[in-house]
């Protein structure tokens, strides 16, 4: 299991928090990896994950355009999904009727788009065709109101 934090454009999340005693002192166990868009970090479990995510949130809001988590099946979603399997709310399907497209292109998110049931596979098909990247990420109805 990771935890993804992608970092806002313009934006060195890595050296931000090597640089930060703070930070050091919270991350220290989880030993953060730097990547072209962000940081990643292992953890050994989804209550790990929500917790570090939790802990860090002043870099999050300041620096992170989106944190992210990789479960162990290999999907990934926001922290929102994450916390109601945790809370056991739901458990984790193959389908799931609500995600976030990211594309990254140049090592930063250039842009997201809302993906439902009813997204039209060719508006989809060319927002990934403009990107170096993407993946979609499991979030809530309520995350994709907010876009």
């Amino acid at each position: 299991m990771k935890v993804l934090l992608i970092q806002k454009e313009g934006t060195d999340l890595h050296s931000i928090l090597l640089a930060s005693e703070t930070s050091r002192e919270v991350l220290r166990f989880y030993h953060p990896k730097k990547t072209d868009w962000g940081v990643c970090m292992e953890v050994s479990t989804l209550g790990s994950a929500l917790s570090i995510i939790s802990e860090i949130k002043w870099y999050i809001q300041r620096y992170v355009s989106q944190p992210l988590c990789l479960l162990s099946n290999r999907i990934i979603c926001t922290p929102a999904y994450a916390g109601i399997i945790y809370e056991r709310e739901e458990s984790v399907h193959d389908i799931w009727d609500w995600e976030i497209l990211y594309g990254i292109k140049y090592h930063t998110v250039l842009d997201r788009m809302a993906v439902t049931p009813e997204s039209p596979i060719n508006e989809v098909t060319e927002f990934a065709s403009g990107m170096d990247t993407t993946f979609r990420a499991r979030c809530l109805e309520e995350e994709l109101k907010k876009m």
